[in-house]
């Protein structure tokens, strides 16, 4: 056989994502004597009239959100879906259904005859419906239970609330869902592991196939193949003659010669796919693919090493909260999250803080060279023997559905921030290990912990909120000295904490905007200064909604980005850790937003600064250029150069330039960036608001009519120039006409946002085609539009 063999065939999936039927809450509390089964029962009637309910689309939250102020007690209930499926099995045919994920505990039926339970929000299930499956109407029912449960991780009870977990999670079926349809005997896994990856001499793929079959076989031959990207047969192995008893049973193979093989790496990832194909008497050959890439990823004392080489560890945490939706968002959107942490922000790692994450972003991550830290559901607290249960059953879910990925080089064995467990940390690290033996394994620790001795894992990974306290009260961010008997990472660092102004909000005045780059700066310098740090991970790539302790009206806005994707002023200098080679940076870490109020500082106990505004006399820019020169009013204000002899570690060290300003000044600034002699950019701020208009950006300019695909349409108000400004008490009236579904609210206010934000557009049905186009209007600022094409897949 080859790749392109075409007498077999894979599992034939058909997204069930449009035309769910929602029945809405059952029921706010449901009594602990009233068995779970009666609940089910009544939503899941098959003869129930449906007809009234309204239709919804999954990707799905149960609720109404704002980007803010999110309110738990509206989803902690228990709601009911329907959809109604078409079905004509055919005999030797075997029928799944398969949710990505549901949040946060499913009970699933099938014409009235329950399939089974899942608990836990962040993992794929799947149901075998093979039995339950009639011809005609089936109706398929699920009942998400999306109250607070204590023995469903990560919850934590202290008290038993919500709140007390550090980020929001809202019910809902927020991952797809797919009908699947293999034969009676089929490949259901495989498991694939690179050995001996740096001599091509030995190098070689173990693979690991399961097979599910319904009744007992014999004559079984299974063959797989290594395929590049252009389809072509690399190497191969076969096993034949084999017997598969029914049920799950696992077979082992290698493949060799494979000389010719090119890495994965962080600038280069290479992937390519395991064709696996079964075959036996009597039956069509059967064909399953997943996707492999070869690279060696290992902790050493003195850092970490891929593929051999030193890699500076330079990253940040991720929630996967939207505005408006929670975590329901499609695979466009998830996408875009990791092009934002690699392309944008430069991270070579992110931290999957604090559950598993959509298959979509982890898919990006493998074909952008991003390496990810995958953590399984938790926060602070391990429960009793059923909570410990369910959070193993998590972490053996979470490796065999993700042990293929080459982005991946740190299974979380021990869960966020929880105190020693010993005995449980032992039984976790050895599943972990027996699943995947090529991984480091680790989990993070605060506080107290950090010389712990119970520590069962391979790299030794610390949360450090650790500050100075300088003279004049201000705060700087520091790092404690590395644990020397384990690799040493740091899991989280700089946030709200780091700053007496406890928040980083892009509305907040340029003092705090440039005390968020420079807290980056201080830490970033201080741990490339020492090879035994592997690395930091800072807290955190984006705002996200929670009601644990510092937020602003709901937001945790600690973020590189605000929530709506729009990055910080004190994201300069994530942004410009890039050689100029690569891409040339100039990034103020201010906004140039002359205000309307005098400013107030609030570092010295909130005392106005007179009449002085704007960035202060150590103004904050970040740049690759050699030089910087720094006009104001058209009067050059300075020539500045990178302060290596302060930041001798970082690739682009801050440089610093006095731009104390008198109040209400309306002067220009404009920044001009020197490679040698050669001006390679120019950035111009404009100080006069007169110019002032709105902007509408999409990032993508067309979608999938499917009634499921998303994009995001960024909204600004921009200077002359085209930037950003920082400041707006501007409402804007949004209004949406063509096959497109606004996710957002009709009327847009900047006054919280720093001048920024954005709304999402979906299309609005399967298979309604056409223009979309956003508009948005205010009175002084004029009006804007965005025209978003709605089209079948894979049209250009």
């Amino acid at each position: 056989m080859n790749a392109q063999d075409s007498s077999v065939s894979g599992p034939q999936v058909e997204p069930i994502n449009s035309n769910w039927i929602f029945v809405g809450a059952v029921a706010d509390v449901v009594p602990e004597d009233w068995p779970d089964d009666d609940v089910a029962a009544k939503a899941a009637e098959p003869t129930l009239d449906d007809t009234s309910f309204p239709r919804v689309t999954v990707p799905h939250t149960v609720v109404p959100l704002s980007w803010r102020q999110w309110d738990h007690t509206q989803w902690e209930k228990v709601w009911s879906y329907r959809k109604h499926l078409e079905l004509s099995p055919q005999p030797g045919e075997r029928l799944f259904l398969d949710f990505e994920a549901v949040n946060a505990t499913a009970t699933v039926t099938l014409n009235g005859v329950r399939l089974g339970r899942h608990f836990g929000g962040y993992l794929p299930f799947s149901f075998e419906i093979t039995d339950a499956a009639v011809s005609g109407d089936n109706v398929l029912a699920v009942l998400v239970d999306a109250r607070f449960n204590l023995n469903v991780p990560p919850n934590i009870p202290s008290p038993a609330h919500s709140e007390d977990v550090d980020y929001w999670q809202p019910g809902g079926i927020y991952g797809t869902v797919n009908l699947r349809r293999v034969p009676a005997t089929f490949i259901s896994d495989v498991a694939a592991t690179p050995r001996s990856v740096l001599d091509p001499k030995t190098r070689s793929l173990d693979l690991v196939i399961t097979v599910d079959s319904a009744t007992d076989v014999s004559g079984v031959d299974l063959t797989a193949e290594l395929v590049d990207g252009n389809g072509a047969t690399i190497a191969s192995t076969t096993l034949t003659n084999l017997s598969a008893p029914a049920g799950q049973s696992e077979y082992a193979l290698s493949v060799h010669e494979l000389e010719s093989i090119e890495l994965w790496d962080v600038s280069d990832p290479h992937l390519y796919s395991v064709v696996s194909r079964l075959a036996h008497a009597g039956s069509a050959g059967f064909e399953h693919r997943t996707r492999v890439g070869f690279r060696e990823a290992r902790f050493e004392l003195d850092g970490f090493y891929l593929n051999g080489k030193r890699l500076y560890l330079f990253g940040a945490n991720r929630h996967q909260h939207y505005p408006y939706a929670g975590f329901a968002m499609p695979a466009r959107v998830q996408r875009k999250d990791a092009e934002i942490l690699r392309n944008d922000l430069n991270c070579v790692v992110v931290r999957c803080s604090h559950y598993p994450q959509l298959s979509s972003f982890l898919d990006a991550c493998d074909e952008l060279g991003l390496l990810v830290w995958e953590e399984s559901p938790g926060w602070q607290y391990v429960g009793d023997s059923l909570w410990q249960d369910r959070a193993a059953a998590d972490i053996e879910a979470m490796v065999r559905r993700d042990r293929n990925r080459p982005s991946i080089i740190i299974w979380a064995a021990r869960l966020n921030e929880t105190p020693d467990h010993p005995e449980f940390y032992e039984k976790t690290e050895r599943l972990v290990k027996e699943l995947d033996d090529t991984r480091a394994t680790s989990g993070t620790t605060h506080g107290q912990y950090r010389l712990t001795p119970n520590f069962k894992h391979d790299v030794f990974a610390y949360d450090d909120y650790s500050i100075d306290v300088l003279p004049d009260g201000d705060h700087r961010p520091t790092l404690f000295p590395p644990r020397e008997d384990f690799p040493y990472l740091i899991a989280e660092t700089v946030t709200s904490w780091s700053s007496p102004a406890r928040l980083y909000r892009r509305a907040d005045s340029a003092i705090v905007q440039q005390h968020q780059a420079m807290d980056y700066a201080h830490v970033h310098n201080l741990a490339r200064s020492n090879d035994h740090y592997s690395g930091v991970i800072a807290w955190s790539g984006f705002d996200y909604q929670a009601g644990h302790v510092v937020n602003y009206r709901g937001m945790k806005t600690s973020g590189l980005s605000d929530v709506f994707r729009e990055l910080k002023p004190g994201a300069a200098m994530y942004r410009a850790q890039v050689p100029a080679s690569t891409r040339v940076v100039l990034e103020p870490a201010f906004t140039w937003d002359p205000p309307v109020e005098r400013q107030v500082n609030p570092y010295r106990d909130n005392r106005t600064v007179g009449d002085s505004w704007g960035p202060g006399e150590r103004a904050v820019i970040f740049s690759n250029c050699d030089r910087v020169e720094v006009t104001v009013g058209g009067v050059h204000r300075a020539t500045v150069t990178p302060d290596s002899e302060s930041f001798p570690h970082l690739i682009t060290p801050p440089s610093f330039v006095d731009l104390s300003l008198v109040s209400r000044a309306i002067d220009d600034l404009v920044l001009e960036g020197y490679i040698g002699e050669e001006l390679v950019i120019t950035r111009r701020f404009a100080g006069d608001h007169s110019g002032d208009t709105l902007n509408l950006l999409a990032d993508d300019d067309q979608i999938v009519a499917d009634g499921v695909d998303t994009t995001r349409v960024a909204l600004k108000i921009v200077d002359r120039y085209g930037e950003a400004r920082g400041h707006s008490e501007a409402r804007v009236e949004l209004s949406i006409s063509g096959p497109g579904i606004l996710i957002g609210e009709p009327i847009f206010d900047f006054e919280d946002t720093g001048a920024v934000g954005a709304v999402w557009i979906r299309s609005s049905g399967e298979g309604e085609s056409g223009l979309v186009t956003l508009r948005a209007r205010h009175p002084a600022l004029g009006s804007a539009t965005v025209a978003i094409h709605a089209g079948p897949a894979g049209e250009s």
